[in-house]
């Protein structure tokens, strides 16, 4: 999960670097669950985290694929008086990172002491 919004701001810090970017409108009250509006960039995964970087342009999390490998972004950022705005697929493979990481910690798991 953590991977996806990391992946989701990365590509919005991208799209930023083009031009002077100026905040764009306010997740209004209300709206979509599954719309995850990402603002902050945080230093580490915890509560008590330094926040890093305000993020000057909208990106949301809009809807997820059914095995988690493909997600929904849109991203949106004003320059000047005018609005750009991108909705599309990213391929972030949760399922196969995760699986990964599982498979590596079984093996630590199985090794004998001493190794």
């Amino acid at each position: 999960m953590k991977k996806w919004i990391a992946g989701a701001i990365l590509f919005g810090l991208l799209i930023s670097t083009a031009g002077t970017v100026a905040a764009d409108t306010i997740n209004p009250a209300g709206s979509d669950p599954l719309e995850v509006e990402l603002k902050q960039l945080y230093s580490e995964p915890t509560k008590n985290s330094n926040l890093i970087f305000e993020i000057p342009i909208e990106v949301k999390l809009l809807d997820v694929s059914e095995n988690y490998d493909w997600y929904k972004v849109k991203i949106s950022f004003g320059i000047g008086p005018f609005v750009y705005t991108y909705v599309g697929w990213t391929k972030i493979p949760l399922t196969q990172i995760l699986a990964e990481r599982e498979e590596e910690i079984s093996k630590i798991a199985l090794k004998p002491a001493g190794e």
